[in-house]
């Protein structure tokens, strides 16, 4: 089956955030990240099933070299990406996002 993704407002805010830290730290370690967080989508994108749930409905699959876990769930052909959260924040914000 084919899947398309969208990805929420908030996941955009999530994303940029992250770059922009990574950057902050070392140039092009936020294209890193991107580049990475792209990789993952496309992972997601091609078996999103594979991903076990981790509460209800939502999904999340963990980025390898940067801490960040995407959550998603998926609706019918669409896999929406509700968060990009860092694993150190606490999982009862992951819940406001549902």
């Amino acid at each position: 089956m084919d899947y398309s993704i969208v990805i929420s407002k908030a996941a955009e805010f999530d994303i940029r955030k992250a770059f922009l830290w990574y950057e902050d730290q070392l140039m092009g370690l936020g294209n890193d990240f991107e580049k990475h967080f792209s990789d993952a989508v496309n992972s997601i994108q091609n078996n999103p099933v594979k991903i076990q749930i981790r509460y209800k409905l939502i999904r999340i699959f963990f980025l390898k070299k940067f801490p960040y876990g995407i959550h998603f769930k998926i609706e019918a052909s669409e896999i929406l990406i509700i968060a990009v959260f860092h694993t150190s924040i606490n999982p009862q914000k992951w819940k406001k996002r549902e």
